[in-house]
């Protein structure tokens, strides 16, 4: 019955804290991208890839106890959240996922803005776009964020070296 919980609970356990929605939305769309099995759906956002049935699986969750939030006050007055592993996340956690924890490591000590890059980019690589389209495109898209080719190519190299946490 809850199967669908488990990829999501392995990878709050392989994490241990993950700081931030956006964050936690930015690795499971990469992840997905590198074929882990996350069935969410997303779609380009704002911010990036955002999934809605990734944030209503979230709340029941924590709901169940599978998943702790907790709300800091954050550095504009709002709140940041924190996820980590419920008390009863072992009632519904996935077999061993092979790279996933290596994945989750490497993509929890960026930045939530630097993610949001790397996921647009590996979102408009799906959807067909070239390098040299993708590159324009976050400049594009985010000029606050990526307003030049010297913040875009770092973004780049890193979603291009992720091919070696792939799936197996």
């Amino acid at each position: 019955m809850f199967s669908a919980y488990s990829p999501l609970t392995r990878l709050l356990s392989y994490a241990g804290e993950i700081r931030g929605r956006k964050k936690l939305q930015k690795m499971v769309f990469i992840a997905q991208s590198l074929g882990y099995p996350f069935a969410e759906p997303f779609h380009l956002h704002v911010w990036g890839p955002y999934s809605e049935v990734l944030a209503v699986k979230l709340k029941e969750m924590t709901e169940w106890g599978f998943a702790r939030e907790e709300a800091l006050p954050g550095p504009a007055g709002n709140s940041t959240y924190v996820y980590r592993p419920g008390p009863n996340a072992h009632r519904v956690m996935a077999d061993e996922l092979p790279g996933l924890a290596e994945l989750v490591a490497c993509l929890n000590a960026q930045d939530a803005t630097f993610l949001e890059g790397v996921a647009t980019a590996l979102y408009l690589q799906s959807q067909g776009q070239r390098p040299e389209q993708v590159s324009a495109a976050l400049v594009r898209l985010k000029p606050d964020k990526f307003p030049d080719e010297g913040r875009v190519a770092p973004v780049l190299d890193f979603a291009e070296s992720l091919s070696s946490y792939r799936a197996h």
